[in-house]
C-alpha cells in the first residue's frame, strides 16, 4: 500500500503569513479611519451648505432681511423639563419651516451627539446646533433686553449692507453644548453652540468680544458638557485633534457664505485680515487687512 505524503505550513512560514497580515493592517486600517473621517466631513459640509441654502431661501421671504440669530419675540425652546429656557428662539429654529429637519443640525463628528441625541432631540438640536451663526456682524448691537434678563437684541442687517456675500462668513462648525448639566436643565450656549464669535475681539466701540481667539479662555471644565474651544467657538473638528492652550488648530471647519456656497477652512483662513496667534490674548486680536477678513460685511 503506497503511502501519501502530507505537507504543512511550517512554524517559520506562520509567522511571516502573520507577519504580512500585520503589515498590511498596519498599512490599511488607517487608511480606512481617514477614509471614515473624510465621509463625515463631507456630510457636515453638505449639511452645513443645506443650512445656508435654508438661510438664503428665508432672507428672500423677509424682504431680503438677514436671519436673527436669536428671537426674543417668540416663545424659546423647551429644555427636558418642560421650562422655557430664556425665551431664546436661535436661527436654528427659525430655519426649520425652510429645511424640514433638525437633523441637518447634527455634525457626524460633533463628539457631543450623544448628549444631544439621549433625550428631547429637536430641542436640544436647535440650542446646541453644531453650527454658529455669524451674528455679531451680520447684525447690529441692540443692548440689552429689558424684557428678558439676561439676554441680548441684535437686529438683523439687510442683505444690501453685505457688499461681498461671497466673502463673509455666515455660519461655520461650533462647539455645542457650551454649558450643560445632564438633565439639560440648567444650559447656556453664548457664545458657542448656535452662534460663533469673530476673531476680531473689537467689533465696535460698543461691543468687546475678549479672549475667544487667543491663548487663554475663561470658565474652563466648568462641567463634563462644557468646551469653550477658544476659538470664538469656531470647532475645527475635521481632520485635526481637539483644542489644546496656546495651539494652532490643525483640523478645519466648515463654513458657508452669506451668497450660500460652502467650503472647509482651517483656523489660519478663518482668522485671515487679522494679527490672530494661538499663542496671544484674543483682546488683542484685530483686523490687519479688510480686503482679506471675511467676516465684516461693510467690507
Amino acid at each position: 500500500m503506497k503511502r501519501t505524503h502530507r505537507s504543512g505550513f511550517t512554524l517559520i512560514e506562520l509567522l511571516v503569513v502573520i507577519a504580512i497580515i500585520a503589515i498590511l493592517a498596519a498599512i490599511l486600517f488607517p487608511v480606512f479611519a481617514q477614509a471614515r473621517e473624510s465621509a463625515r466631513k463631507t456630510a457636515c459640509l453638505s449639511n452645513a451648505k443645506q443650512l445656508g441654502l435654508g438661510i438664503t431661501m428665508y432672507i428672500q421671504d423677509y424682504d431680503e432681511t438677514m436671519i436673527m440669530s436669536a428671537n426674543d419675540s417668540y416663545p424659546g425652546v423647551l429644555r427636558d423639563n418642560g421650562t422655557v429656557y430664556r425665551r431664546w428662539n436661535p436661527w436654528s429654529a427659525q430655519v426649520q419651516p425652510y429645511i424640514k429637519n433638525n437633523d441637518l443640525l447634527m455634525c457626524p463628528d460633533n463628539k457631543n451627539n450623544s448628549f444631544i441625541q439621549s433625550a428631547n432631540k429637536t430641542a436640544r438640536t436647535e440650542i446646541y446646533s453644531a453650527y454658529g451663526f455669524n451674528y455679531g456682524y451680520l447684525g447690529t448691537f441692540g443692548g440689552s433686553d429689558p424684557s428678558a434678563s439676561g439676554n441680548y437684541i441684535w437686529n438683523p442687517i439687510g442683505l444690501a449692507a453685505v457688499n461681498k456675500p461671497a466673502q463673509v462668513v455666515m455660519i461655520a462648525d461650533a462647539q455645542a453644548p457650551n454649558y450643560a448639566d445632564a438633565a439639560h436643565a440648567s444650559v447656556w450656549v453664548q457664545p458657542t453652540g448656535a452662534i460663533i464669535d469673530p476673531p476680531d475681539a473689537f467689533l465696535s466701540d460698543q461691543v468687546f468680544w475678549g479672549g475667544g481667539w487667543g491663548a487663554t479662555c475663561s470658565d474652563q471644565s466648568i462641567t463634563v458638557y462644557y468646551d469653550y474651544p477658544c476659538y470664538g467657538g469656531v470647532d475645527f473638528r475635521h481632520s485635526g485633534g481637539s483644542y489644546a492652550a496656546g495651539k494652532q488648530p490643525d483640523g478645519g471647519a466648515s463654513t458657508v457664505f452669506v451668497d450660500g456656497h460652502a467650503k472647509f477652512y482651517r483656523a489660519g483662513g478663518l482668522a485671515a485680515g487679522t494679527n490672530y496667534s494661538p499663542t496671544q490674548s484674543g483682546t488683542q486680536v484685530y483686523q490687519v487687512d479688510k480686503n482679506a477678513y471675511l467676516w465684516d460685511p461693510r467690507n
